[in-house]
């Protein structure tokens, strides 16, 4: 059986951009320590590559340290970073179609290694069909980033209401498919 894991909150004080802003080397391996993971995670939602998703992360951390000085204080800090990854996305995205889904990558990313590799596989492929891309955003930023659904709303540009929909309705599919599979085996 598969722990549960507690999901935790990512929470970046304002405090550390300011630091970054200020040439502080520390603050910014604290930021790359604190958003790694939920930034990856995002990323590689979009890309379904590893190799993808990690070279814009790297090109989402160059942008937030040369534009540390041009966040405000609006909301979440990792929000706005994830509207910086997701503008590359789209900026280096937007002509071309991702074709090839490298499941053996993406599995080990999403945290299904506790798994067999061929359940792994199933169950990141039924993902990846059932749920728009979108669905899928908005379910990784709510439980991988901890980010609310009001500050993923903001980020998205989609109302707030719709936002809880598709969450709710993304993990109902979710939960509705992988029920009937357990009660399959």
């Amino acid at each position: 059986m598969q722990k549960a894991t507690v999901k935790q909150k990512v929470y970046i004080d304002k405090k550390l951009l300011e630091r970054i802003c200020q040439g502080d080397q520390d603050a910014f391996r604290e930021l790359y320590e604190l958003s790694y993971s939920p930034l990856y995670a995002f990323l590689l939602s979009y890309t379904l590559n590893a190799e993808d998703a990690q070279d814009l992360l790297q090109d989402t951390f160059v942008q937030v340290f040369n534009n540390c000085h041009l966040y405000r204080e609006q909301g979440n800090p990792m929000a706005w970073m994830m509207t910086i990854a997701k503008n590359l996305f789209l900026m280096k995205y937007r002509k071309e179609r991702i074709q090839n889904v490298n499941y053996e990558d993406v599995e080990y990313q999403l945290g299904f290694e506790d798994m067999t590799n061929v359940e792994n596989r199933v169950i990141l492929e039924k993902m990846f069909e059932m749920l728009t891309l979108d669905d899928r955003n908005i379910i990784i930023m709510h439980d991988v980033s901890g980010l609310k659904h009001r500050e993923i709303a903001e980020m998205t540009g989609m109302p707030l209401g719709t936002v809880i929909t598709r969450y709710n309705r993304g993990i109902r599919k979710l939960q509705k498919e992988f029920a009937g599979r357990r009660l399959h085996e």
